[in-house]
C-alpha cells in the first residue's frame, strides 16, 4: 500500500475521479462534511465498491458497511470486522490510507496490491473522512476499484 504524499497526488481510476468530483461538488472546500449531509442515494454507483469504516474507537477501525466488490481487496466479506482482524498485509495498507484521511481531515488516495494466487491484484483507492460531531472524524468512506492491467505472461483469467 502506498499513500500518496499530501493525499491527493497520483492517479485515480475514472470511477473514483467521479466520486471525488461528487465529493468536491457537494462539500466544496469545507474541511470535514457531516455524515448526515451525505445522501446515500447519491452514492449508488459506488456502493458495491465502498466500505463505511468507523474510526476513533477503542480497538481500531471497524468496517460497518461493506460493498460486495471489495471481497478481493479485503480477502473476505468484512462487515463488522475490525481492520486489525484482516490479513496483516491487507490491514496495514488499509490503516495507512484511513490514517492519512483522518490525520489530514481531507480525502486521501492510494494504491494497494494484494496477492491473489500466483499474481497480485492492484487497486486504486479513495478515502473520504466524515465528521461524527462536526469536528471529529468518526467515519471514513473507503472506495476501492481493481485496476485491470495487462496479464502477466502465462497468466489466465
Amino acid at each position: 500500500m502506498v499513500v500518496e504524499g499530501d493525499g491527493l497526488q497520483g492517479k485515480l481510476v475514472p470511477a473514483l475521479e467521479r466520486l471525488l468530483a461528487h465529493w468536491r461538488k457537494s462539500y466544496g472546500i469545507r474541511p470535514i462534511p457531516e455524515r448526515s449531509r451525505l445522501n446515500i442515494r447519491d452514492l449508488g454507483p459506488w456502493l458495491p465498491h465502498a466500505a463505511w469504516i468507523e474510526v476513533g474507537g477503542d480497538g481500531g477501525p471497524i468496517v460497518r458497511r461493506f460493498g460486495i466488490e471489495l471481497i478481493r481487496r479485503f480477502g473476505r466479506e468484512a462487515t463488522n470486522d475490525r481492520i486489525g482482524d484482516l490479513a496483516p498485509d491487507v490491514a496495514a495498507g488499509l490503516r495507512a490510507l484511513i490514517g492519512q484521511a483522518t490525520a489530514t481531515s481531507a480525502p486521501a488516495i492510494g494504491t494497494a496490491s494484494v496477492q491473489l494466487g500466483r499474481h497480485p491484484a492492484s487497486f486504486s483507492e479513495l478515502a473520504l473522512p466524515l465528521a461524527a460531531d462536526g469536528a471529529r472524524i468518526g467515519l471514513v468512506l473507503l472506495a476501492s476499484y481493481e485496476v485491470i492491467g495487462p496479464r502477466p505472461r502465462g497468466a489466465f483469467r
